[in-house]
This record gives structure tokens, C-alpha cells and sequence, in this order.
């Protein structure tokens, strides 16, 4: 350990105890939603943020002024930048898969790190004695849970907002769940989603995309493929040759938000049997929307996600649910954000090349 580290260390661990002088407590314990306890400060005011798609839970929940480093690529995101215009002077301290310099890190004296996994990942701040919870999730009943641990962490209006998400995304989620509710498998159509190309990268069985494909009335192909950007051959994509294919715009977390879904797609236009598959038969490829992050991925526009899914994959049964309208009503309501035609379009992929 290097002399500089080792004053921050010291630094930090004054005044860590759990209550003040006149006993009024200092400190709470706070649960993750994969089981792991933190004890963490009451009143925080600087937050470091590890896990990309929870950058954008920190501005809905009104702390992104709070936010003293976040991870790289979220800059790159071009509705975010325009909603959180403030991103660019933080510092993007976290690399992909949340490596850290933990000195710097230091020097920036966070009172709570939000981290992207638990346990080993949380190992380096506790050793490090900074307070660190795990806010991350892995499938979507655990979405609003983990967005309220983030209400209760940073106190507050953060507090509130939370819980009126939970509100949102649950109505959202019944009015979805209620009209798929008999809908027959054999009308439940295939779908495959993928993440990038080259090579080809999609999201399988236990993954929050199987979750909400499923909750959208349809069937995931590659679930029988386990995990999260997970790489398989264009061989398998053929193989399952599903009714849709979603294909996202790669971004947040990847290094890649320079790219577009339009941009994919044309990549996988020219891979052999591509227009073989049944999906580029019937025009049933379809862009995933983009706002502050990948809607299909580990953000708050999860909401949105299923909304948007369902009616894709069940138009005649979501005839009267207006994506932009929602969208615009979205933002307003949880960003404080007006957006234009023109936002809408670059959210949902109008006319994206």
C-alpha cells in the first residue's frame, strides 16, 4: 500500500462509527436484492457509481448532482447527454467490468459506491472502508426492489421517487400481464434478441431480456442458452430461425454507442442466410428503442420496455397504447424532461442508420 493510500484509508475511517455524539444514529444497514447487508452513512452526498445502466436510476431519483464518478461509455449516450447534460465533467473512473483505481477513487471521498454485483465485487471498497451496495438485479420482478434499495440508500426525495416508479412500473406491468393473461402459446411468437454484431451476441434463458420477452407474450428462442451477452454462431441463429428478432443498439456498457441497431442490422444483412431466416422473410427485425439507456437492459426504461415489446409482438392487443405519448409522459413524469419529435425519433429508432 502506497503512502497516499494509506492517509486516504486513515481519512476515511474517521468519524465511521454508527452514531453521534448524542446518540442519534449516523449509520443504516441496507439489504440488496441478492441477499448481501451494507452498513452505510444516513446522509450521503457524494455517490460513486460502478454499474452503468444505475446512472440513470441515480438522475430519475433526483442525486445525479450527487454523483462523483461514473463509469466509462455512459457519456457516449446521446439522449442522456441531453437530458443530464452535467455528465460531462464527471469523471469516468470505472472501466468495463468495474475495475477501479481504488486511489483515485479515494481521493474523491464518495460516502456510498453503488456497485454492479456482489460479493468478490464488493470485497476491494470494504477493504478500502468505503461504504459500497450492491444495486444491481438480475430479472425483472427484482427491477422496482432494486430501484426502492436506491430510495432508501440515498434518503430523501430519492425516497419518494422511488416509490412512485414502483407505482408506474407495476400498473404498467399488470395492464401487460392482464391482456396476454389467455393468450395461447401457439400464438406466443419466437423471438430472439441480440445485443451486437460481429460476432453475433444475444441474451438467453435466466437473463433480464428472457424475462421481459416473456412477459411480453412471447417465446425466447435461445433460452436454452444461459446468461448475458453471450456469443454464438450465425450456424444457431439459423438453427432457431425465430418469428422476431430484436436487435438493440450497443452501448452503456459495451464501448460501442457509437453504433446504431440500423447499424447491426445492416452488419447481419450481409453474414451468409441471413435472408433465410424467417424474421427478415416477414419484416419482423425491429430496433430496440435507446433513451438515457437500452431500454431491454438494467435501467428504469424497463418500464417502457414492456410496453414497447408487447405491442411489437401483439399489436391488435395493444391497439390503444401510444409508445411516443407514453414516452413523452415517461420523461416528463420521472426526468422532469420535455421531449421533442425529434428526441422520440432517435429513441425509437425512427429512421436510425
Amino acid at each position: 500500500m502506497t503512502l497516499g493510500l494509506a492517509s486516504l484509508l486513515a481519512a476515511v475511517a474517521v468519524g465511521c462509527g454508527g452514531s453521534s455524539s448524542d446518540n442519534t444514529p449516523t449509520t443504516q444497514v441496507v439489504t440488496s436484492v441478492s441477499g448481501e447487508q451494507a452498513t452505510i452513512p444516513l446522509k450521503i452526498d457524494r455517490i460513486a457509481e460502478q454499474f452503468p445502466a444505475h446512472t440513470v436510476t441515480d438522475i430519475m431519483l433526483g442525486v445525479g448532482d450527487k454523483l462523483v464518478a461514473i463509469p466509462q461509455n455512459v457519456k457516449t449516450l446521446p439522449f442522456l447527454h441531453k437530458v443530464f447534460p452535467q455528465v460531462d465533467s464527471l469523471p469516468e473512473l470505472f472501466r468495463n467490468g468495474g475495475a477501479v483505481n481504488m486511489e483515485e477513487l479515494l481521493k474523491l471521498r464518495p460516502d456510498v459506491v453503488s456497485t454492479i454485483s456482489g460479493g468478490t465485487t464488493l470485497e476491494p471498497f470494504q477493504k478500502a472502508g468505503i461504504p459500497a451496495v450492491n444495486m444491481s438485479f438480475d430479472a425483472f420482478p427484482q427491477l422496482a426492489p432494486s430501484i426502492e434499495l436506491a430510495g432508501k440508500v440515498y434518503g430523501g426525495v430519492a425516497a419518494t421517487r422511488a416509490r412512485e416508479y414502483t407505482t408506474y412500473v407495476n400498473d404498467k406491468l399488470s395492464m401487460v400481464q392482464s391482456r396476454l393473461a389467455n393468450l395461447p402459446e401457439a400464438d406466443k411468437p419466437s423471438v430472439v434478441h441480440i445485443a451486437s454484431y460481429p460476432p453475433v451476441v444475444i441474451d438467453g434463458g435466466t437473463s433480464l431480456i428472457d424475462g421481459w420477452i416473456k412477459i411480453a407474450g412471447g417465446t425466447d428462442s435461445a433460452s436454452g442458452v444461459k446468461g448475458t451477452h453471450v456469443t454464438v454462431s450465425i450456424e444457431q441463429l439459423l438453427q432457431w430461425n425465430p418469428d422476431v428478432l430484436i436487435v438493440e443498439t450497443p452501448g452503456g456498457d459495451q464501448g460501442l454507442a457509437a453504433a446504431s441497431a440500423q447499424s447491426v442490422v445492416d452488419n447481419l444483412a450481409k453474414a451468409p442466410g441471413w435472408s433465410d431466416l424467417k424474421a427478415v422473410q416477414t419484416n419482423r427485425v425491429y430496433l430496440n428503442p435507446q433513451g438515457l439507456y437500452p431500454w431491454d437492459r438494467f435501467g428504469p426504461e424497463e418500464a417502457l420496455q414492456i410496453q414497447w415489446a408487447a405491442k411489437t409482438l401483439h399489436p391488435d392487443l395493444f391497439k390503444d397504447v401510444d409508445i411516443r405519448a407514453e414516452s413523452r409522459a415517461f420523461y416528463q413524469k420521472f426526468f422532469d424532461y420535455t421531449v421533442t419529435d425529434a428526441d422520440l425519433d432517435q429513441i425509437l429508432q425512427v429512421g436510425t442508420k
